[in-house]
Formats: structure tokens, sequence, C-alpha cells
């Protein structure tokens, strides 16, 4: 891993017996002509002991998981498992952490449109991205190389200001699941112009979290990494989030329980889930309790499987969920399709607490044991010989049995047999 040459590392961690990693490899092999100087692949089988103290060490639970490991650290791969998906996240991981755009008006066209560290438009929409503007940031600085390389215009400017230096720092460490802009400081009408299109006041310097059609959220703390960090952590979300698979489990562990609107996206509903998607958005900007939850939508028709847990059908959509996945709970009234009736059942004790049970299948099952059964080798090896041999003898034990019945049986029968066979003697009478 420690490879000069390769400084990035997708790493599948899988098993030889997981059908969903034999689905993944030709994704993973199909990708990599794409990805060469960019990303390395590797793969870890967790059921080898070479490889297995390393699975246990990064809490691998299930399989595939896929991680990323930079500069000597491992962490989750954030995106989508579909080869477009990951050759961009290489791509994007390859630039600059920081894009610095023309414009103000740049930095909202990235929510339609992504640009690359030289304003260049790829497709991917993002819904939200993390800008900072200082005004004093000049392309001028002390050291002009890195590593023996020039600096790029946009690691010059982040290196020239302290607003811009901190904002950079965060940007490298969570680069890999945040989206971080510059705008070029050349004019003071660009502070203007940003603070205008953007709901901000005064000239800056600005550190904003920033999304199509919300409130401007402005960093206003302490100008150190730390805390910044913090910053983009906490509000690294949208509004209201599409769940997917890729995205489920950040807004489920960002502290708040979430509350879910469940759709059906097809086209012939799309005008009445468009309705009720409102409600639900218009409620996470300014509802009572929007800061008590997380607000996400969920396609109902896809996670149909997921949702008969909580007794949401598929051909009952919309539905209402507050799931809170760290404690296990939920609440659920399949009669109310209202954020305001939901949250005023929850808080009046009308609509209870339930435990969320988890749906096992017979895969999940399996998984589960095999995961149990490697994690205690040799000693579940050993149960499971002295299971068979035990097994065997009480079977062997009872065939034998069976014969000495059979046998002693047969002897009985023939006794009697012979028994009658012999002429039976008449009674001698005496005078």
């Amino acid at each position: 891993l420690n490879d000069p040459a390769n400084g990035l590392w997708l790493l599948k961690f899988y098993a030889p017996w997981c059908s969903h990693c034999k689905k993944l490899a030709p994704t993973l092999d199909k990708m990599a002509p794409y990805l060469s100087g960019k990303l390395a692949i590797g793969k870890l089988d967790c059921t080898d002991s070479d490889t297995k103290p390393i699975c246990e060490k990064q809490s691998v639970r299930g399989y595939p998981t896929l991680k990323i490991y930079s500069d000597g650290i491992f962490f989750d791969y954030p995106g989508k498992r579909d080869a477009d998906s990951m050759i961009e996240f290489a791509e994007k991981m390859s630039r600059p952490a920081v894009s610095l755009v023309a414009t103000p008006q740049d930095v909202l066209n990235v929510f339609s449109q992504e640009t690359d560290a030289n304003a260049k438009i790829k497709d991917s929409k993002i819904d939200v991205a993390f800008v900072v503007y200082d005004a004093k940031a000049k392309p001028e600085t002390k050291n002009d190389t890195k590593g023996g390389e020039e600096l790029t215009l946009v690691e010059k400017y982040l290196a020239s200001t302290t607003v811009t230096q901190v904002f950079g720092q965060v940007a490298r460490k969570l680069q890999d699941r945040a989206h971080f802009f510059m705008v070029e400081p050349n004019q003071d009408k660009k502070a203007n112009d940003l603070a205008l299109l953007l709901g901000l006041k005064g000239k800056g310097p600005f550190i904003a979290k920033v999304e199509m059609n919300v409130d401007t959220v402005v960093y206003k703390g302490n100008m150190n990494s730390m805390d910044v960090l913090d910053f983009v952590k906490e509000n690294n979300v949208a509004l209201v989030s599409d769940l997917q698979a890729h995205n489920f489990r950040q807004v489920a562990g960002m502290g708040k329980p979430m509350l879910i609107g469940v759709v059906d996206p097809s086209d012939e509903r799309r005008e009445e889930m468009n309705e009720f998607t409102l409600g639900l958005r218009n409620y996470a900007k300014g509802g009572a309790a929007k800061e008590e939850y997380r607000f996400a939508t969920m396609d109902g028709t896809k996670w149909d499987n997921f949702l008969k847990q909580f007794d949401i059908a598929s051909n009952a959509l919309p539905q209402m969920l507050v799931l809170d996945t760290v404690n296990r709970m939920y609440y659920h009234n399949g009669t109310i399709v209202s954020v305001e009736e939901l949250v005023k059942g929850i808080k009046d004790g009308t609509i209870v607490k339930q435990e969320q049970t988890s749906q096992k299948t017979n895969a999940g099952a399996m998984e589960k044991f095999h995961g149990f059964f490697v994690k205690y080798m040799p000693y579940s090896i050993l149960a499971v010989v002295l299971f068979i041999i035990t097994l065997v003898y009480f079977l062997l034990s009872d065939d034998e049995d069976e014969i000495r019945y059979r046998e002693m049986a047969k002897a009985q029968q023939e006794r009697k047999r012979k028994a009658n066979e012999q002429p039976k003697q008449k009674p001698i009478k005496e005078d």
C-alpha cells in the first residue's frame, strides 16, 4: 500500500463465497484501465489468515466492503458502486481539493454541473458546496513550490491568508466526501456580488455552506482547522437528502433521527409526489421541530424490502417515517402523510415509539455464520469436527442397537415356531 507510484487505493474487502462480491468484480475490472496513475485497486480476502487481522482492525462486518487508503489512513468509500461513479471519484481525488471559480454565479452553477480545477464543466450533480472568499488572498506566496513542483494558482491563493489556509486544510481532509470552491478574489465588486447572490452581509472573508434554494449557512466560529472541520461535517448534507445505498449510513449517523418521506417516483405520480416532497422541504426550512430531525426522501419501490419491517408497502405511498437507527426505534402511522401531523402525534404520544426489528434473510444469516466461524478459527473447526464425530457415533450406535433388536426378535420367533411344531403328548389315564 505504501507504493510511491500509487498514493490512492480503492480496496475491496471480500469473502470468496460472497455473491455480491462476485457481482462487483466485473465493475472493478472495467474501471482499471481508466484509473492508471490516479487510483490503484486492491482486494483483501477476509477469510485468509494473512489478511484477516487487517479486516478485523478495519471493523469489516459485511461483504463487500469498499475502503479508500490514502496517506496511511483508511476510510469508507463514500460513493455509488457503479463504474462511472467510482471513476468520477478517482478523478475528483486526483484534482486539487479546492476548485477555483471565476465569478460568484459559478458558485451556483456547480449545483447542476461540477467544475474541475480549471472551471471546466463536468457532468455530475452535487447538492451541497462549501465556498471561501477572501479579498486579501493573493497569488504570490513565500514558497511557490511543493514537493519540488510549482503550486497551482488555487494553491497559491489558499496559502496566502489565514482564512484560505484553514479552508484548504479542511478541504484536503474531507476531499473524499465534500465539495470545496474558492471565488477568485480579483475585484472588490465580486465581494458585493457574492454577498448579494448568497444573502451574505459585508465584504468577507466568508466561509459558507451553499445549497440551491436554501438559505446560506455562514461559518461564524474561530478560524482554526478543527472548528471549521466540525462545521463542514455537520453541514455536509442537503436540507432534504435523497437516501441511497451510498449515503444512508452517513445521514443516519449524523446525530439526529431521520424524518423520511417515502415516495413513488413513477412518472404517472410525479406531480403528486412533488407536492408531497415540497411540504416536507418547507417544513425542513421553517417547521417548529426542524432542528430535531434530518430530513430525507426515499424511493419506496426501490427500498420495498427494507420498508416492509415498518409495515410500509410500495402500493400505499406516500408515507411518513421517523427512523432512529442508532437506538433502533421508529415512529409510523400509515394514515398520516403530513409532517406537521406526524410531529404533533409524536409529541403528544398518539403515535408511539416502536422497536425496529432487523430483516433476516438466508443470505444475511449465512454471512453472519461465516463471519462468526472465521472469527473463532481454529476452535470453530474443532467444534464442527467433534459435532460430526458425535453424530456419526450415535448414528452407528443406533444401527447396531437396531440390528441386535432384530436378531433377538428373530430368535424369539424361531423358538416359538419350534415350540408349536412339537407334537402334543396325550395325557396318560390312570386306572
